[in-house]
């Protein structure tokens, strides 16, 4: 039931599904590690009484981040999404309303992970500040949905280092496209 959904989001937030009593039936698709695979798969056996998948599902996303709310775009049915950003310390996070129980995030340091479990909208989250996403998993009713992220939206090119240099130096160049 939802406790169980509830519990798992919980662990996997957390990263300490292996102390839970029964952790190996939380690995709900048998891959080995606990993630929002898992729970999306929990959840839609739960509310649908499903476990065969969706006729609806996605198999391809998108995330879009415009005016401080990254959203997702699929071709179908987002069950969930999980995400580690690495962020600056002035960094702060607002979850959608239109989710799952078991949506949330967990802040240690510099370092976040989010779950945004059966999103009722497009859009995830809302922050200020920096960040950039470390690790991400979306997924359908039962599998792993392929996702594209945002390219940058200006080039930059950074200090040369080290300065001064002899015989050799190195600088970073962050493009529109791929080049």
């Amino acid at each position: 039931n939802v406790l169980d959904i509830v519990t798992l989001a919980n662990c996997v937030l957390g990263a300490n599904c292996d102390e839970l009593a029964l952790a190996c039936a939380a690995d709900m698709n048998g891959d080995g590690s606990f993630n929002v695979l898992d729970i999306v798969t929990l959840a839609n056996c739960v509310l649908g009484q499903n476990c065969g998948g969706r006729i609806d599902d996605a198999i391809h996303s998108r995330i879009i981040i415009q005016d401080n709310v990254v959203s997702i775009e699929a071709d179908g049915f987002i069950g969930g999404v999980q995400m580690t950003l690495q962020h600056s310390a002035d960094f702060s996070i607002e979850m959608t309303d239109f989710a799952f129980p078991g949506t949330g995030y967990l802040t240690s340091g510099n370092e976040t992970r989010l779950l945004v479990i059966s999103p009722e909208t497009d859009e995830l989250f809302s922050y200020s500040g920096d960040f950039e996403i470390a690790e991400i998993i979306v997924a359908n009713s039962h599998a792993e949905v392929s996702v594209d992220l945002p390219l940058a939206t200006s080039f930059s090119l950074s200090d040369a280092y080290p300065n001064p240099f002899n015989p050799t130096t190195t600088m970073e160049i962050t493009l529109i496209v791929s080049g």
